[in-house]
């Protein structure tokens, strides 16, 4: 353990990482800092769930209405506070929830889908298989429902887009480009300071590039970890979510009108807090594999710059890759992959996400990504072991 320590201190002690750190954490500050104009309008939302419990139901809308005519009335013909107003859109929209839903048909949208990415054969059944699934699960939820649950109201304010696409993407990439530099310095660093050929001139000393596998690892979880934590933590204390962590993620008040107009509708039924969660185990997991692929190619190129380009390269390709393939087929195995993964971090977990809709795309990506990781790291340890260094 001691040995990982030290390795780790090597990045720690680099100012390019440290300073980089520091300016994506300010980065985010100010991201999150320039919409907090909207503090004083989203705090309806916790209001209207502590005074009417966190689920809209028949009741609590009859009492939001009575004491919304009320409000009215003492009022006098006087201009109507912007509080009372607020609420009165809140009570719009709640109102509205069964018939909005009553018009989505995920039978018709599979179709749109299907002719959209031109699929055919059986990647066309498996798509038309999947919404049918997800057509259960939205009728489930509305039988339930789940949906009817006090948010910010989606189509002005679209938090749910705001904090896992406008904070949480750029998030992934900071974390990356760190993980990518911290990862590639820890594993050339005897490489790039001349002093390759006593470290490694013994058999213990090849030993030491399992140790270094898991400094990386290491220190990808704490930067990421102190990324997350600074974001998040002025993030919520900007914006009050104190009376909405119950709140299901698939509330109809998060419906954005964007997605091709279609509400957020998880595979499973998800608080906010308990999406949040998920998503941040999410991060950390493709951190961690990302950290593993950098780590295989820097024991091959011994460089950290060849590194940092190659896996660029290998990102981008992957990201890309989708556009290229010529089959339905390929095309739907090349989504499974962390480059597309990265992309919509919104999505997660849910049936919006196009493509990557299925109710297995996550597990899958990450699991089959895994087997490739660790089965890349393991041969480039052997091999190195018995590599003549020169």
């Amino acid at each position: 353990m001691r040995v990982i320590i030290y390795e780790c201190k090597k990045a720690f002690r680099s100012p390019i990482l440290i300073a980089l750190l520091v300016l994506f954490c300010a980065f985010n500050i100010y991201v999150i800092w320039n919409e907090s104009y909207r503090t004083d309008e989203l705090k309806i939302a916790g209001q209207l769930a502590e005074t009417y419990g966190i689920r809209i139901t028949d009741e609590s809308l009859r009492q939001l209405e009575a004491d919304l005519r009320t409000g009215m009335a003492e009022r006098h013909g006087k201009p109507v506070p912007a509080e009372l107003q607020l609420k009165g859109m809140y009570w719009q929209i709640a109102r509205n929830i069964d018939s909005e839903y009553e018009k989505i048909d995920w039978n018709e949208i599979a179709n749109v889908e299907i002719a959209k990415y031109r699929l055919s054969g059986r990647v066309a059944d498996m798509f038309k298989s999947e919404y049918g699934k997800l057509s259960q699960r939205f009728e489930a939820m509305k039988e339930q429902d789940e949906h009817k649950t006090w948010f910010f109201a989606g189509k002005p304010y679209r938090m749910h887009g705001f904090l896992f696409a406008s904070v949480f993407r750029p998030i992934l990439y900071e974390a990356l480009i760190l993980v990518v530099l911290a990862t590639a310095l820890i594993a050339n660093y005897e490489f790039e300071n001349k002093t390759y050929l006593v470290t490694y001139s013994t058999r213990r000393g090849r030993l030491l590039m399992k140790d270094k596998l898991a400094a990386s690892l290491l220190m990808a979880t704490g930067m990421l970890t102190v990324l997350l934590a600074v974001t998040l933590g002025f993030y919520f204390s900007v914006f009050d979510y104190s009376r909405l962590w119950g709140s299901s993620i698939s509330s109809a008040l998060n419906w954005e009108y964007s997605l091709d107009d279609l509400p957020y509708v998880s595979w499973w039924n998800l608080s906010f807090a308990g999406y949040l969660l998920c998503s941040v185990l999410l991060v950390y997991l493709c951190m961690l594999l990302l950290s593993g692929i950098v780590f295989f190619l820097s024991v091959w190129v011994k460089n950290s710059y060849f590194a940092f380009f190659l896996f660029a390269a290998f990102f981008v390709s992957a990201l890309l890759l989708p556009s290229f393939v010529p089959s339905p087929l390929l095309l739907f195995i090349a989504v499974h992959n962390l480059s597309v993964l990265f992309m919509n971090p919104h999505v997660w977990f849910m049936g919006n996400g196009g493509l990557t809709m299925f109710q297995s795309y996550e597990p899958v990506t990450v699991g089959s990504w895994t087997i490739i990781t660790a089965a890349l790291c393991m041969f480039s340890l052997r091999r190195f072991q018995k590599q003549e260094i020169h």
